[in-house]
């Protein structure tokens, strides 16, 4: 009668057993193990901005050696990430999405880029409730209305548009301006678009306007229709290399506007347009190499010993690193502030209770329960085309009118 009696108490330990290590199985956060954090990225790796890709690469590669060799992970658990191709195509970006999601089981997508791309996953990243952390594009709807799980942090060029016009006016004191704007034919431009015209509406100026589609070279036609315009003052949006081709086809059919270029213009290749780029401005929300801050210091540091001094070089001549590299660091305090208990829903909370983060310099950056844009400010650079280099002309502002779904245009 023991023996029944101790078989039976066996029997049932060993079911409570299995039952609690299933229980543990289904209750465990997609993507997280006893020993380890799995994230994902979808970046542009061979499209027309390969470049930047390649660049996001490299600071999550430095960022998981820093995590793991350095801190010995998150509550002992080593961070990995997978990155997936999306060509800079909306189409594409949705099919990497969903191999992340599905396929990798990724615990959250973070360090991904592109305002037509992002858009095209707005319902997905809402339906699949996976935070995104985060993203940089210009558009507004990255950010408003706020979703819960998507986070940005970049250059609106909705603000950038209007602090243009502010600038014109109330900087430079120009009375009459021919206000214009080329910008790429897309999510991305037409947010730069937008901006401008809020901005001109409120001093009463008009606005004349050139796009081209993605992957255009030759910016001849958008150059004589602007100059035909008389446009004496131009926003640019789009890549570098395409700025550089702007600047020369203007100068090749005589037109001699002021530019201003959106943030993804602060880079080394706007200099391909020789001394066609100097003296022109550009807008920008992070830290600038020349300043020498501690946060560039240590992120200088960071990644020549990561990554070598040889394989460090192009990524450091990078002026959008901290872009990519701020958020990381951003991401590692969240974590580290949640604890063991890992889920998706406390990484959410933890993104949104860390205030006044130190950057050291790096760009400012901050979210809040119902926040998502982590950038209210920036700086007007002047491009400098001897020292090859941008350097501030104004100290951190905001546009003169906030544009949102909460406040409908509003003059501060």
């Amino acid at each position: 009668m023991k023996r029944k009696t101790l078989r039976f108490g066996l029997v049932v330990l060993c079911i409570i057993a299995v039952g609690l290590m299933v229980s543990a199985q289904v209750s465990a956060e997609v993507g997280v193990t006893k020993d380890k954090i799995l994230f994902g990225s979808f970046q542009d790796m061979s499209g027309p901005g390969a470049y930047l890709g390649k660049q996001c690469s490299a600071a999550l590669a430095v960022w998981k050696k820093w995590v793991n060799d350095d801190l010995g992970g998150i509550h002992g658990r080593k961070v990995d990430f997978v990155i997936e191709d999306m060509k800079y195509d909306p189409v594409l970006t949705k099919t990497a999405f969903t191999k992340l999601v599905h396929q990798h089981k990724v615990f959250a997508i973070i360090t991904v880029y592109g305002s037509t791309p992002c858009t095209a996953i707005l319902g997905d990243i809402k339906r699949e409730k996976i935070p995104v952390f985060p993203t940089a594009a210009t558009t507004q709807n990255m950010f408003d209305p706020p979703n819960r799980y998507l986070f940005w942090y970049a250059c609106s060029d909705e603000d950038n548009g209007i602090m243009m016009v502010d600038y014109i006016v109330n900087d430079l004191k120009v009375k009459n301006p021919k206000i214009g704007v080329c910008y790429q034919d897309d999510e991305w431009g037409k947010s730069a678009r937008k901006g401008v015209e809020i901005g001109a509406k409120k001093y009463g100026f008009k606005v004349a306007a050139a796009a081209y589609k993605r992957g255009s070279k030759n910016l001849n036609a958008q150059a004589m229709k602007l100059k035909a315009k008389g446009v004496t003052h131009c926003f640019y949006a789009g890549y570098a290399p395409v700025y550089a081709a702007l600047l020369q086809e203007a100068n090749k059919i005589g037109w001699k506007p002021l530019f201003f270029g959106d943030y993804v213009t602060v880079d080394p290749r706007a200099f391909m347009a020789g001394k066609l780029a100097d003296g022109n401005y550009h807008f920008f929300n992070l830290g600038l190499r020349h300043e020498r801050g501690p946060g560039w210091i240590n992120m200088e540091k960071m990644f020549t010993d990561k990554l070598g001094a040889e394989a460090a070089k192009q990524p450091l001549s990078w002026r959008l690193m901290p872009l990519m590299w701020t958020p990381l660091l951003f991401l590692t305090q969240a974590l580290q502030d949640i604890g063991p208990d890992l889920t998706r829903e406390k990484l959410i909370s933890a993104l949104e209770n860390i205030k006044d983060f130190d950057t050291g310099g790096l760009g400012k950056i901050q979210y809040g329960p119902g926040i998502r844009k982590g950038t209210h400010e920036y700086r007007v650079l002047k491009c400098d085309f001897e020292k090859k280099d941008f350097f501030p002309v104004t100290g951190w502002r905001r546009p003169s009118i906030e544009w949102g779904s909460k406040e409908r245009p509003r003059q501060k």
